[in-house]
């Protein structure tokens, strides 16, 4: 087999070669794309964010998972325990959030978890207005697939939408405690999207 100066076969270098060049121009072609004349780059978009500092204000009385005693920011957050198992239920019509049908959600969260033991899920779910109960796509952000805890972590989870939902239905979000053993908290939730 033939070599080189160095003593690496010719053949080896070659394809080497040739390797380099298919994908330093895949690289150039992919940098060098944009979105077709007239089209907007795809970009993401705040829709709802709240540290939960105005919810005092829509109650005659706070539910009891609204607390003072740990926030990320301000002076609220909320907290599941076994004694208020469920957040209070942020539910909005997609219509109301966007004007187009987004592609891509993604909620996000400050939580404080005291262990990994503690998995209560933030809950992410549509729903449709004629059947509220019966959720046609749910996903969970999990709080304790890693640390720290102890201490305040963000969360996050992108939900890709089904074609089949339109303007009049529902996004619900709530936290859950689960199969939590100690008080789990979570604080300045955001939702985006992506379009």
């Amino acid at each position: 087999m033939p070599t080189n100066e160095k003593g690496y076969s010719s053949v080896w270098c070659g394809a080497t070669s040739r390797l380099a060049k298919l994908l330093l121009g895949a690289a150039l072609l992919v940098g060098s794309c944009k979105p077709r004349e007239g089209r907007e780059e795809v970009r993401e978009r705040k829709l709802m964010y709240s540290s939960f500092e105005e919810l005092p204000s829509w109650h005659e009385s706070p539910p009891a998972t609204l607390v003072t005693d740990k926030a990320h920011t301000g002076r609220y957050a909320i907290r599941v325990d076994a004694a208020s198992p469920y957040s209070p239920t942020y539910r909005v019509r997609l219509g109301a959030l966007s004007k187009h049908r987004p592609r891509r959600l993604t909620v996000s969260a400050w939580v404080w978890v005291p262990g990994s033991e503690d998995d209560a899920l933030l809950v992410a779910a549509i729903t449709n207005p004629t059947d509220p109960d019966h959720p046609i796509f749910t996903k969970n952000v999990f709080l304790t697939d890693s640390g720290p805890f102890q201490k305040w972590k963000k969360v996050s989870r992108s939900l890709d939408l089904p074609r089949e939902i339109h303007a009049d239905y529902e996004l619900v979000l709530y936290l859950w405690y689960g199969n939590a053993q100690h008080p789990v908290y979570l604080d300045d939730i955001t939702l985006t999207e992506l379009w």
